[in-house]
């Protein structure tokens, strides 16, 4: 993952691809090499001799394949070689796209996704939010809640942007609420407003600067072969995932998880992972 000296971007994006087919292809060409950027054979031939001097324990050439393999000896130097990488490859494919992993991804028929609808907002609003947590503006916002039948106006005082892994919300100091809130940008109606007023630091926000740990292990009702597949479904280590985590995006977590305080009480083959500190997180009053 280290580099000796700098590579021009355009070469380390050619190395980046070589690695890549190596990993997850499992075969690489000068082809795939002229195919992702347009370059000739020599010097594709020439970004392979690179990579070949860049880790030289990396590549090995298959005479019957006709092609370069990854060595048993391999180790990544540009990439981590994660599934995390391939999964945002396949998700940012785009048959226009010039990026090579995406080219990459493009190959790879036999891989369905199946993932949660985006929660739409228009591009203008992204822009005002941005703007004013930048500049460190309020903003005024028609803001549809499900607690009230109607869109309602709202001040605030914005913090920072936050993707729970599900959808975007502002956290900011709502001037209405007079407390701190959370607000979903696919809510806003219409274009936010940019105020000429100050807004409040993060410093003010609790919740926000304050930070816990959440520790998620294996349910105790499983054997300890099976608890033992789970902690390295979750790379977890001494059976223990911790993150630590701002008190405001504690429950987005456990959601994300699906763990909470009850989760000793379910059957164990439903509730695989538990959550090891619930006492602990119980007494913020987020959690209460």
């Amino acid at each position: 993952m280290s580099d000796d000296k700098p590579l021009r971007w355009e070469v380390r994006q050619r190395l980046i691809l070589i690695e890549a087919r190596l990993i997850w292809a499992g075969c690489l060409t000068t082809q795939d090499l002229r195919g992702a950027f347009g370059i000739s054979r020599s010097q594709a031939s020439k970004d392979i001799a690179l990579y070949e001097s860049l880790a030289p324990d990396n590549l090995q050439y298959d005479l019957r394949g006709r092609c370069y393999r990854a060595a048993r000896s391999f180790q990544p130097r540009f990439l981590h070689g994660t599934s995390r990488e391939f999964l945002r490859a396949l998700r940012l494919f785009d048959p226009e796209s010039e990026h090579p992993l995406i080219t990459l991804a493009s190959e790879t028929a036999a891989v369905e996704l199946l993932e949660m609808p985006e929660r739409e907002f228009d591009v203008v609003t992204l822009q005002r939010v941005n703007t004013a947590i930048r500049e460190r503006l309020q903003l005024r916002v028609d803001y549809q809640s499900m607690r009230v039948p109607e869109p309602r106006p709202l001040q605030l005082s914005p913090i920072a942007l936050v993707h729970t892994g599900l959808r975007w919300h502002l956290r900011a100091f709502s001037l209405s609420h007079e407390r701190f809130i959370d607000v979903l940008l696919s809510r806003m109606r219409g274009v936010p407003e940019l105020l000429d007023e100050p807004a409040m630091s993060a410093d003010e926000d609790w919740e926000w600067k304050s930070i816990v740990p959440v520790r998620i292990g294996a349910h105790p009702g499983l054997s300890a072969h099976q608890r033992a597949v789970i902690e390295t479904d979750y790379n977890m280590q001494a059976g223990v995932l911790e993150r630590r985590l701002r008190i405001a995006l504690v429950p987005y977590y456990l959601r994300l998880m699906n763990v909470g305080k009850d989760d000793r009480k379910r059957p164990p083959e439903q509730q695989q992972i538990i959550l090891l500190n619930p006492e602990e997180l119980s007494e913020l009053d987020r959690l209460a």
